[in-house]
C-alpha cells in the first residue's frame, strides 16, 4: 500500500482504445485522476491570448488545456500537504507544477515517452525537469538524455504496460488465413511499408493487407495492391485483426514504447518490427523479430518464413503471450508502487 495520496493529471490520447494507452495504470493504483472541477472552470474565463502568453515557453505539444490542469494541481497543492502529483504524459502535460510546489511537502512525477529526437524538437526549454522529484521513462534510449538533465538517481525506467485480460489470443485456426496486419501512424515508416507490401504481393498473390491508421496517411496507403485501410474501428474490431492476422508489420523511423506492439504481443500475433530506439527492450522475450531500419527485404523475407512455416509460428505466437505478460499492468504497477514509496524515504 502507498502511504500517500496519488494524484494522476493528464489528458486521454483520442486515438488510443478503451482498454489502452499509460492512463490505465490509475486503473490499478488507489489514485485519484485529476477531472475538471469548480476551479478548472472558472479558468477557462481566462482570455486565451493571455494563456497563450504565459504558455509561451513550454513546448508546441503544450496546450491551454495543459495549463488549465497544472494551475488546478497548484490550487489542489497549496490545500493539501503530502500527496504525490504523477503528470502520465510530460510532454503535454508538464510544465509549470514543480514551480508551484512551494512548501516542499509534495512530491512531482512525469513520464515521458518520446524518444529522445522527438523530445527535443516538441519541448521549448527544459529547465522545468529539475523541478521533478522523480523522471519516469519507458524505453532505454530515453535514459540518458534525462540523466544529462537531472540527478541519475532520479531518472527510473519503468515500461509501459499492456491489458492482458483483455487483449489475449483468440482460436489459432483463425490465424491461418494469410494476412499481414499494420495499425497506428505516430513515427510508423510508411516508405518501409510500401516496399514491404509490394514486395510480397509480388512473390504471393494470396497474400492480404489490413492497414488501420490515420485518414491522414491514407494517400501512403491507398494504392497498395490486395490491401484494405480503416480508418476508424472499434476496439473489439481491432482485437478480432489481432487474433485472425498472420503476423503484425511494425516498421519504424522512431521508437520508445509501442502500444500496437503490446497489444499485439497480447493477442498472441508474431510481429515484425524495425529495431530502431528503445523498441527492442519489449522483444527481448520473444514474439518479436527485428530488422535494420529500412530493410524491407528482409522484413518482407521474415514475414512470409513466419506465415510459411507453422512450426515456427506457433512458437513466435508462445513466446508473444509470455513476453507480454511480462508487461501486463499489475506488474507495472507494482514497480510504480515501489518508486512512489521511495521518494518518502
Amino acid at each position: 500500500m502507498i502511504a500517500r495520496p496519488v494524484i494522476y493529471i493528464g489528458t486521454r490520447m483520442r486515438h488510443h482504445a478503451p482498454h489502452a494507452g499509460y492512463d490505465r495504470l490509475a486503473d490499478y493504483i488507489p489514485s485519484i485522476l485529476q477531472r475538471p472541477n469548480t476551479f478548472y472552470r472558472l479558468l477557462q474565463y481566462i482570455p486565451e491570448r493571455i494563456l497563450a502568453r504565459i504558455r509561451a515557453r513550454a513546448g508546441s505539444w503544450y496546450n491551454s488545456k495543459a495549463l488549465r490542469q497544472e494551475m488546478q494541481a497548484a490550487f489542489h497543492m497549496l490545500c493539501h500537504t503530502g500527496s504525490i502529483y504523477h503528470f502520465l504524459y510530460g510532454e503535454d502535460g508538464f510544465h509549470y507544477a514543480g514551480y508551484w510546489n512551494i512548501r516542499r511537502t509534495h512530491r512531482i512525477i512525469a513520464t515521458y515517452h518520446m524518444p529522445p529526437e522527438k523530445f527535443s524538437a516538441i519541448t521549448g526549454n527544459t529547465e522545468h525537469i529539475h523541478t521533478l522529484d522523480a523522471v519516469v521513462v519507458v524505453a532505454p534510449n530515453q535514459e540518458m538524455m534525462f540523466k544529462n538533465l537531472v540527478s541519475p538517481e532520479r531518472v527510473h525506467l519503468i515500461p509501459h504496460g499492456i491489458d492482458t485480460c483483455f487483449f489475449t489470443p483468440g482460436d489459432a485456426e483463425l490465424a491461418r488465413t494469410r494476412m499481414c496486419l499494420f495499425v497506428g501512424s505516430h513515427l510508423r515508416d510508411f516508405a518501409m511499408l510500401r516496399h514491404v507490401v509490394k514486395l510480397l504481393a509480388q512473390r504471393d498473390r494470396t497474400i492480404r493487407f489490413v492497414i488501420v491508421t490515420n485518414k491522414s496517411e491514407i494517400p501512403q496507403v491507398a494504392d497498395l495492391p490486395n490491401t484494405t485501410v480503416y480508418t476508424s474501428i472499434s476496439e473489439d474490431h481491432l482485437v478480432y485483426l489481432y487474433r485472425t492476422s498472420s503476423v503484425l508489420l511494425l516498421p519504424m523511423l522512431d521508437a520508445t514504447a509501442n502500444n500496437t506492439l503490446l497489444e499485439a504481443l497480447a493477442c498472441g500475433l508474431p510481429v515484425v518490427a524495425t529495431e530502431t530506439g528503445g523498441i527492442s527492450m519489449y522483444g527481448q522475450r520473444g514474439g518479436v523479430v527485428f530488422v535494420p531500419p529500412g530493410d524491407y527485404g528482409t522484413m518482407a523475407q521474415e514475414t512470409l518464413r513466419i506465415m510459411d512455416d507453422h512450426r515456427y509460428r506457433n512458437s513466435l505466437c508462445r513466446d508473444a503471450r509470455a513476453n507480454a505478460e511480462g508487461f501486463g499492468w499489475d506488474k507495472i504497477a507494482q514497480q510504480m508502487c515501489r518508486l512512489y514509496q521511495s521518494l518518502y524515504l
